[in-house]
């Protein structure tokens, strides 16, 4: 199983490019609901934030990343063979699929570690990571999927300890589109145009003596 699981991420490729929603919720330090689209070309991104607590942007803001790596693939983040101890927890059966359960620990410590793999049983590739931080306590879960030919992220949640308690965040993906390509314009900033300056009436100024 670990051998067709280690094939199987040495095999797995992200999409060039991509677009895809997602919904943030936040809660803790501050509440936050907000929608988002995203369009992915290589390391650069456009970040549209549609909706902000139920509220539609009109215009949305637009925000431009250059050189950013996506932080939600699953190459990125599952556990591999040879960085981690798996230990065995047992099948998960759903009708006629199984998938397999283990335990992770890492053999070198990190910020972000994983704790647990749920690997589907027919692409061997990982349903589900489970992962904690060492600076706060923070621990989550982030559910992959396929869709068309791309194995991808589907929701990505996580909590933390916050001074007066807990802070948690969730990050619901969907709505996704694999273009084959984008249009240059959409990694640049559209520019404000210069506001016309207003006419004024000229105000006399008075003479003396008149």
């Amino acid at each position: 199983m670990l051998q067709r699981y280690a094939a199987a991420l040495q095999k797995v490729r992200d999409p060039e490019v991509i677009s895809f929603d997602y919904k943030l919720e936040q809660t803790g330090l501050r509440t936050a609901l907000q929608t988002h689209r995203v369009f992915r070309s290589g390391n650069d991104e456009r970040d549209e934030t549609l909706t902000v607590d139920g509220k539609r942007l009109s215009p949305p803001k637009v925000r431009i990343f250059r050189g950013r790596r996506n932080r939600y693939t699953v190459g990125l983040l599952a556990p591999r063979p040879a960085e981690y101890t798996f230990a065995y927890i047992g099948p998960r059966k759903d009708g006629h699929h199984v998938d397999y359960l283990f335990r992770v620990t890492p053999t070198i410590i990190s910020p972000f570690i994983a704790t647990d793999v749920a690997i589907d049983g027919v692409r061997f590739l990982p349903l589900s990571i489970g992962f904690s931080t060492v600076s706060n306590d923070g621990s989550g879960t982030i559910t992959f999927g396929l869709n068309t030919r791309w194995w991808v992220p589907y929701v990505a949640q996580a909590r933390a300890a916050v001074a007066n308690g807990t802070a948690t965040e969730r990050l619901t993906f969907y709505t996704y589109r694999f273009p084959l390509t984008l249009p240059g314009s959409t990694f640049s900033q559209a520019r404000r145009r210069p506001s016309t300056p207003k006419r004024t009436t000229p105000v006399p100024v008075p003479v003396p003596g008149l």
